[in-house]
């Protein structure tokens, strides 16, 4: 039975499973050189565990986009925080890395179905509706959220005697009690606009007619954004590794995490002082905050600076902040209600799309030219694409429909 809610209690749940969601996706990332150095895999078999997490978060999104508009939010947000459970567990016990790959596999699809349920539960759940503040609850909880998970892994795992077994016992303890939190106190918002049997049946997740200028252009915004965190995601830990000439779990988590924290700051100071209904300004001062950071940090590596290089990450970061704001709010304010889910499915298929593949990308192209390399390459593919799309968006003259 759907139950209108009438307290900031569901939504701060919902809100909270976003965010450690994704903590527990970015918690590997410290620890991948461990990994290698533990099993004695190449930097390539390392990065295709990075990579299948990112394949198996579309599987959901691909073909389950419509399942939380059929059944409702909460079953299908409980259905992956079990699995998110189970995935945790089996990091924590990995005794090689044909069973990490198996770990991130299950780990990709749990987050996978509670994105999508998760990012319009937010704005289903917030007392008054408000898409603006569910598009940016979502938005920064994910930002923080993987910033979180990279300290949290550097943290636990530097002062830890089990570095690969602690940090995942944390997440995991984390998500049980927020399964927990969900089965009490969050109330049903969806479910009945179609069977479950059409909802299960296998087709990618469509946008309707109504909305398709503004999710193209809310499309455009987060493949910007999380191709750049994708290029720091997949060459984090090795470029931390070269610039200082050994491992280090907290250098490792500052990296990811000044680029990630940096964009929820972004999220939250603009929203503040500006709003997202401002688009167009919204993606011309991200595009410009990003594509210097880009470069910055290409000058850090060269001169082989880390204070340099973590500065780079967070100016980086405002910049990658302020595109998935004004992407997610465009697709919050223009979704349908009865639609949402799969629209927010469709729109995170590019995220994670984007996401995986320069990681992928980074790992193939730095076994041929080298780390440093490797980076100046996909830093000037990223900023191409970026000042490519700001400059087509600025000279269009029509004005998406919201």
């Amino acid at each position: 039975m759907k139950t209108r809610p009438g307290s900031w209690t569901p939504f701060i749940v919902i809100a909270a499973v976003v965010l450690v969601a994704l903590m527990s996706s970015a918690t590997p990332t410290p620890l991948y050189v461990d990994y290698q150095e533990l099993w004695g895999t190449s930097g390539t078999t390392i990065t295709i565990v990075y990579a299948v997490y990112c394949i198996a978060v579309l599987i959901p999104l691909l073909f389950l986009g419509r399942l939380s508009d059929a059944v409702g939010r909460r079953p299908v947000i409980l259905a992956g925080l079990a699995l998110l459970t189970v995935s945790v567990g089996m990091l924590a016990l990995a005794p090689n890395v044909g069973s990490l790959i198996a770990a991130r596999i299950l780990q990709g699809i749990s987050v996978g179905l509670i994105t999508g349920p998760a990012a319009a539960a937010l704005i289903e759940l917030h007392p008054r509706r408000d898409a603006r503040v569910g598009a940016l609850t979502n938005s920064s909880t994910t930002n923080f959220g993987i910033a979180g998970g990279v300290l949290l892994a550097g943290l636990v795992a530097t002062l830890s005697s089990s570095p690969l077994v602690f940090p995942f016992a944390i997440i995991g303890t984390a998500t049980v009690a927020l399964f927990g939190a969900v089965l009490a106190l969050v109330p049903e918002t969806s479910g009945g606009g179609s069977t479950v049997r059409e909802a299960l049946r296998v087709r990618p997740p469509t946008v309707p007619a109504s909305m398709r200028g503004a999710f193209a252009l809310a499309a455009v915004c987060v493949a910007v954004s999380w191709s750049v965190g994708g290029v720091f995601l997949g060459l984090g830990g090795a470029i931390s590794r070269d610039l200082l000439g050994r491992s280090d779990y907290i250098v490792t988590g500052l990296v990811v995490a000044s680029l990630q924290a940096a964009a929820g700051v972004a999220q939250l100071v603009w929203n503040l002082r500006f709003g997202p209904d401002d688009w167009r300004r919204g993606m011309t001062v991200g595009v410009l905050l990003m594509l210097p950071g880009l470069v910055v940090a290409s000058v850090s590596l060269e001169t082989r600076s880390v204070p340099g290089f973590l500065a780079a990450a967070a100016l980086a970061g405002l910049g990658m902040g302020l595109l998935f704001l004004i992407g997610t709010t465009l697709v919050a304010r223009s979704a349908p209600g009865e639609l949402r889910g799969q629209v927010f499915a469709a729109l995170y298929l590019v995220a994670y799309t984007s996401l995986g593949l320069p990681a992928v990308l980074a790992a193939l192209v730095a076994e041929q030219i080298g780390l440093i390399p490797a980076y100046h390459l996909l830093a000037a593919v990223a900023a191409v694409v970026a000042a490519i799309s700001l400059g087509v968006v600025l000279r269009g003259r029509g004005a998406v429909e919201q």
